[in-house]
C-alpha cells in the first residue's frame, strides 16, 4: 500500500472525521453496516505489546497472539495450530498455521514471529514473565522453537496474555520501527478481522473488516476460537463523561457503550430502546492492611476486624446485587480452575466475637489511618460502612481522604498508613498471584512462608493443570491465613446497547467481533 507521513495521514483523518460535538445532538440511526461504540477511556495506542491499558479487547481486533484465552482463561491455540514441550521442559515447538495473511496481503511465517519476539523481550509490557525464554528460533517457515533456561509451565498462559501481549507483527514492520512506538497507521499491521481504517487521538478510532481474515477454528469463546466480523466498520468513540456516553447511547447516537454506570443500570435496562449485558466481572473491591509496621501488624487484631466484615452488607453500599457479587478469592470466580472458594469459611460476620479479639491483641487505641480516595469511586462507597464496623469494634480510625494521584503514590511509603481501600479488575495468570503476598515496593509481607515460595515456583515452572490447581488451592488457604488484605467482592461490567445490537458477549470485556445489528 502507499505509505503516508503521519502529517499527511493525519490532516487526511481530520478532514474525514465528523467531530464530537455533531454526534452529541438529536437521534439518528447509525448506518446498517456499521457500529458505533463509545468507550470511556482512549485508545491511546494500538502497540498491544507495550500496554497493559485498557480497551485491549479493542487492539485484540486488530493484533493477535499465538495463544489466546478462553473464557476460562485457558490458552488455545490461535496463530499457532499447536504447541509441545520436550522431555527435559527446555524446548516448546510451536506449530503456526499456515493460512493466515496480515492486513497488507503478505503471509505470516515463522521470520515474523521470531522478529516480533526480539521486539516483545525489549519493549513487552509483560515480557519479564518470559524471562526464562533464551531464544526464538525459526526451524522452518511455519515452524518456531522457544528455548529455555528452566522449565516454564506457563508458557501459554503468558503467550495468551490479554494485555502486554505477545502478538505477531509482520517482521518489515518492526525492522522499520525498532523499539520505537507504534504510531502511524501504516505500521498498524496485524492479522485480525479489523484493520485501522481512521485515527484521530482521544476522540475517534475507525476499524475496517479484514476481508482476508482467516478463522482460527472453533467456537468462540472470550479471545479465543473464530472472530466473526459480520459489521463493515466498527467506529470507536471516546466519550469519558459517564452522563454524556449514557445519553449518547439513548438518544440513539452510538449503538453500545462499554461501562454502563451501576447507577444508571436500571433505567437502561427498562428503556425499550436499549438494555444492559452483564459481560464480565470487572472490578474487584478488597481491603488491605499494613502489616509490615502499626497496630496491624498484629495478626489478632487483624483477624478482629476480619470477623466482624459482613461482606454482603459492604457491598450493598456499591449498589443493586444485581451487578455485584460477593468473592472473597483472589481471582474471579470465572477463572475456572484457579479459584478457590476456601476463603468463604473466613467472614463469620460476628461482631461480638470480633470485640473479644480486640480485647485479646496487643491493640492499646493507638490512631489507625484509613487511607481512601473519593476518586475511585467504586470501592471509596464501602469506606463509610468499613469505618463504621472499625469504630463498631472499638478502634480509633481517622479517614485520610486523598485525590487519586497521592493514594497512588502514598501507598509504597508505608509508615504513611495502616489501612486502606482497594480495588482493579485485570485478567491475569497465576504468576500474578505473588501481588496479594507484597507491599507496592515489592518487598514480601511479614510472615509469608517458605510454602508460599515453593508453591508458586510449582505454578511457574509445572505444566500438569492439575497439580497446578492443587497449589492454587493451597495458596488461597495460605492467603486466607495470613490475612495480610480482605477480597470483599466483584463489580460487574456493564454494556450498554441498543435494542437492534445482537450477541453482545457475556465475557469479561466487550469483545467487538461476533456483534451485529438488525
Amino acid at each position: 500500500m502507499e505509505r503516508l507521513t503521519k502529517v499527511t495521514l493525519l490532516v487526511l483523518v481530520v478532514a474525514l472525521v465528523v467531530p464530537a460535538a455533531a454526534w452529541a445532538g438529536g437521534a439518528r440511526e447509525p448506518a446498517p453496516d456499521s457500529l458505533i461504540v463509545a468507550y470511556p477511556q482512549d485508545v491511546a495506542t494500538f502497540d498491544i505489546m507495550t500496554t497493559t491499558s485498557p480497551p485491549n479487547e479493542v487492539r485484540h481486533m486488530v493484533f493477535e497472539p499465538l495463544f489466546a484465552p478462553d473464557e476460562s482463561i485457558l490458552p488455545q491455540p490461535h496463530l499457532a495450530s499447536s504447541a509441545e514441550m520436550s522431555e527435559d521442559g527446555l524446548t516448546w515447538t510451536f506449530h503456526l498455521r499456515r493460512d493466515v495473511v496480515f492486513h497488507d496481503g503478505q503471509p505470516m511465517t515463522s521470520a515474523d514471529v521470531v522478529a516480533s519476539w526480539g521486539r516483545y523481550r525489549e519493549v513487552g509490557a509483560r515480557a519479564w514473565e518470559l524471562q526464562r525464554v533464551n531464544e526464538v528460533v525459526a526451524i522452518d517457515d511455519h515452524t518456531v522453537e522457544f528455548r529455555l533456561s528452566a522449565p516454564l509451565g506457563s508458557i501459554l498462559e503468558s503467550l495468551a496474555a490479554t494485555g502486554g501481549c505477545f502478538a505477531i507483527y509482520p517482521k518489515w514492520v518492526i525492522d522499520e520501527i525498532g523499539t520505537d512506538d507504534l504510531v502511524n497507521v501504516e505500521h498498524i499491521v496485524g492479522t485480525g478481522p479489523y484493520m485501522v481504517d481512521q485515527i484521530v487521538p482521544e476522540e475517534r478510532y475507525v476499524l475496517r473488516r479484514f476481508e482476508n481474515y482467516t478463522q482460527p477454528g472453533g467456537e468462540p469463546s472470550f479471545l479465543a476460537g473464530n472472530r466473526y466480523a459480520p459489521m463493515e466498520i466498527i467506529d470507536i468513540r471516546v466519550i469519558p463523561d459517564d452522563a454524556t456516553r449514557v445519553a449518547a447511547l439513548e438518544a440513539g447516537d452510538v449503538d453500545l457503550i462499554q461501562t454502563v454506570p451501576l447507577d444508571d443500570a436500571k433505567r437502561v435496562d427498562q428503556n425499550p430502546n436499549t438494555y444492559v449485558e452483564i459481560t464480565s466481572p470487572g472490578y474487584r473491591i478488597y481491603y488491605k492492611f499494613n502489616p509490615s509496621q502499626g497496630p496491624f501488624s498484629d495478626p489478632v487484631l487483624r483477624e478482629a476486624l476480619r470477623t466482624a466484615v459482613d461482606p454482603e452488607e459492604l457491598m450493598l453500599a456499591v449498589g443493586d446485587p444485581e451487578y455485584w457479587r460477593v468473592n472473597h478469592a483472589m481471582r474471579y470466580q470465572e477463572e475456572q480452575w484457579m479459584w478457590s472458594d476456601y476463603a468463604f469459611d473466613y467472614f463469620p460476620a460476628n461482631i461480638q466475637r470480633a470485640r473479644e479479639l480486640v480485647q485479646q491483641s496487643d491493640y492499646n487505641g493507638e490512631l489507625i489511618r484509613f487511607m481512601a480516595s473519593p476518586g475511585r469511586a467504586l470501592e471509596y462507597r464501602t469506606v463509610v460502612p468499613m469505618d463504621q464496623i472499625m469504630r463498631d469494634i472499638g478502634l480509633n480510625v481517622e479517614i485520610m481522604s486523598v485525590d487519586a494521584a497521592t493514594f497512588a503514590a502514598v501507598r509504597r511509603q508505608l509508615d504513611q498508613w495502616e489501612f486502606k481501600h482497594a480495588g482493579g479488575g485485570s485478567m491475569v495468570g497465576p504468576v500474578y498471584l505473588d501481588s496479594s503476598a507484597q507491599d507496592r515496593t515489592g518487598q514480601f509481607w511479614p510472615g509469608v512462608s517458605d510454602d508460599w515460595h515453593e508453591l508458586m515456583e510449582v505454578l511457574v515452572e509445572e505444566v500438569d493443570q492439575d497439580v497446578r490447581a492443587q497449589a492454587i488451592e493451597r495458596l488461597h488457604q495460605l492467603h486466607a491465613e495470613a490475612n495480610h488484605e480482605m477480597w470483599i467482592g466483584d463489580v460487574f461490567e456493564l454494556a450498554g446497547a441498543r435494542s437492534n445490537v445482537r450477541n453482545v458477549p457475556p465475557w469479561f470485556k466487550l469483545v467487538l467481533w461476533n456483534i451485529e445489528k438488525d
